[in-house]
């Protein structure tokens, strides 16, 4: 199974606003812990009076209430900040500020309403100290400090001075207040000063660090997402050239997806003659229409590009002086900027160039370089093998070529010699003795046996004639299913072997050649009967296969095919050694046309046989035309 590889463009984006999410989930954190305030100044009270201590119980419910309806407020504003609608980072910041603020008031009003500088309170701005060091820049904690310590000395100080009515707590009688200790006060508020201090700056000192380490990770992962994107790249263009054999087909293939990849205007291939003396331009993507069409650069002429054959690779930043360049002219006309040529080069054989192009100054860095190199090195041994794929693929053109004119060539003076032989037979030209005619049957069927070889290599032929392929159109099942039935009903009969055609009443329309789908079913259905006992049966099933394609099924309870011979099975000229035991005379080419035949109709086949029990053939053409066709 194939597997893509990962993208991790999603995963950077989530990156980049990592601190952004963490502002709102953090601010948000304000609005939760809240809720729980009002119902523990609620319990606090209760259980105040329950232990018979005297306060301004009145108050701090008053207070408890006022953080109740503004955190309603700061609620229903935060459902916005959830759904990200128009929310920026300065926009939390603002938010935080407020709450903060609000807070802050109303921690004053608790501290006062509960003894003042005596208050227990006091110690619980530590906590909005330590938040706002995370949500907010160092500068804001610190300020937040100066106005904790600040507001509770003033508290106090307009407490002792009586500028602020006294709101102390009494236990059992007693008042639990430190006005008329002004140097308690002092200690007190001296402690807390520190304590605020000292949390702001630790936590503003360990902030900066874990931020910073945010921004590498995101650093990072952009540097693993532009690797990742550039492996994916190669993988594509690796992929693909793998499932192509044209020489041009693979140059067109690679300049467009590098241009894809890297974001460029154009990408070039230009591959050097043999005598190294001229590069041509064999595939030109991005550029202008016709811009280098045709046009060769002499090598001795162009300094850039001989430095490039001799393995140097060339980047320019900003094309500008026209003389480095045969072509400058063209690349000015059409606003490149940037230049990168890198060498095509396989087993220390230069082969060409490849070139990307910008409209941007300063575009290729180190890294597009060295992804660059890479990606000429993929490219060089795919033109290798396509080149060597086409130096075969032409080798065995020839091959058939020069085999289909010697079959051409003989067929017509073999079957000049088999009508002589069928009129020696028939006594034509006088009468043989019984020996003769012994020897003459011999040559007739070692004729005959030529013949079936040189029509059959004929038809391997045909099937592999690109021209014929390209002339499909729809077939008619039907007509070739009763032919079938026609062809061998009296064959099958004569050597005692049962014989059925079963079809689907409705069958999808395939689209091909139907002498060739004819003569894939006369192949198996031949061989069917042929290695088949007089008693056994033959059975040919056409039915609808559910991936849209027509399964056709020829199977027979005869010899069946030895384990060891199954890899060669669709070879040319092979023929397992139960089958010639069975009939000595056999070419050998019928399996290799029934795979040519189904592999021309982008179809599939299959074998299932066991020796002494029969074979079953599954093949399966896909359907094209979704007209159907009734089965008579």
């Amino acid at each position: 199974m194939e597997t893509e590889p990962l993208n991790l463009a999603d995963e950077l984006n989530r990156r980049r606003e990592i601190i952004l999410r963490e502002l709102k989930k953090r601010t948000l954190w304000f609005i939760q812990l809240r809720w729980l305030v009002p119902p523990s100044i609620l319990g606090g009270v209760v259980f105040g009076l329950l232990l018979k201590v005297k306060f301004a119980a009145g108050a701090l419910l008053m207070i408890a209430l006022i953080m109740l309806v503004y955190n309603t407020i700061f609620y229903l504003w935060s459902l916005r900040l959830r759904e990200g609608v128009g929310w920026k980072t300065e926009d939390i910041k603002r938010f935080t500020y407020l709450q903060v603020v609000a807070d802050y008031t109303m921690m004053f009003l608790l501290i006062h309403f509960t003894g003042g500088a005596a208050s227990p309170f006091i110690f619980f701005f530590i906590f909005h100290i330590i938040f706002a060091s995370i949500l907010l820049p160092p500068r804001s904690a610190y300020a937040f400090s100066v106005l904790a310590a600040a507001g509770v000395a003033m508290i106090a100080t307009a407490e002792y001075l009586h500028w602020l009515p006294e709101h102390a707590m009494y236990f059992r009688g007693k008042a639990i207040d430190l006005a008329d200790q002004p140097f308690h006060v002092m200690v007190e508020l001296s402690f807390f000063t520190a304590s605020v201090f000292i949390t702001a700056f630790s936590v503003t000192t360990i902030m900066p660090i874990f931020r910073k380490r945010i921004q590498n990770l995101a650093e990072l992962s952009e540097t693993v997402v532009a690797i990742n994107k550039r492996l994916n790249a190669l993988y594509v263009i690796t992929k693909t050239i793998s499932s192509a054999n044209r020489f041009q087909q693979i140059l067109d293939i690679v300049t467009l997806e590098l241009a894809k990849v890297m974001n460029v205007k154009g990408i070039t291939i230009k591959l050097l003659s043999d005598d190294g003396k001229h590069l041509r331009y064999a595939s030109v993507y991005g550029l202008p229409a016709g811009f280098l069409s045709e046009k060769v650069i002499e090598v001795d002429k162009s300094p850039i590009n001989r430095r490039v054959i001799d393995g140097e690779p060339y980047v320019i930043g900003n094309v500008t002086r026209r003389e480095q360049f045969q072509l400058a002219e063209d690349l000015m006309a059409a606003k490149i900027k940037s230049v990168l040529f890198v060498s095509l080069k396989s087993e220390d054989r230069v082969v060409g160039i490849l070139g990307a192009y910008s409209g941007d100054v300063d575009r290729f860095g180190v890294d597009e370089l060295d992804f660059f190199r890479l990606a000429a090195g993929i490219v060089a041994v795919a033109l290798d093998n396509a080149r060597a794929f086409e130096a075969i693929e032409k080798l065995d053109n020839e091959r058939f070529w020069f085999m289909m004119r010697v079959a051409h060539n003989l067929r017509a003076p073999l079957n000049a010699n088999q009508s002589i032989i069928d009129m020696m037979q028939q006594g034509f030209l006088g009468d043989l003795s019984q020996e003769q005619q012994k020897y003459l049957l011999r040559i007739a069927e070692r004729s005959k046996a030529m013949i079936t070889t040189l029509n059959e290599l004929m038809t391997l032929a045909e099937t592999r004639n690109v021209k014929r392929k390209e002339a499909y159109v729809p077939v008619n099942l039907a007509g070739i299913v009763s032919q079938i039935r026609d062809t061998f009903t009296a064959q099958a009969l004569k050597k005692g072997v049962e014989f059925s055609v079963n079809a689907d009443e409705n069958l999808p329309v395939i689209q091909g050649d139907s002498e060739m789908i004819v003569q894939m079913f006369e192949n198996l259905v031949s061989n069917g009967i042929k290695y088949t006992l007089a008693g056994g049966k033959v059975n040919v099933k056409l039915s609808s296969a559910p991936e849209g394609a027509v399964r056709i099924e020829v199977s027979d309870t005869g010899i069946g095919i030895p384990e060891e011979a199954k890899p060669r099975l669709f070879t040319e000229f092979f023929r397992a050694e139960n089958a010639r035991k069975i009939e000595e005379v056999g070419t050998g080419l019928g399996l290799a046309i029934v795979r040519d035949i189904v592999h021309q109709h982008q179809g599939r086949i299959a074998v299932d046989s066991e020796e002494g029990k029969g074979t079953r053939f599954t093949v399966h053409i896909p359907v094209i035309h979704k007209q159907v066709i009734r089965m008579t």
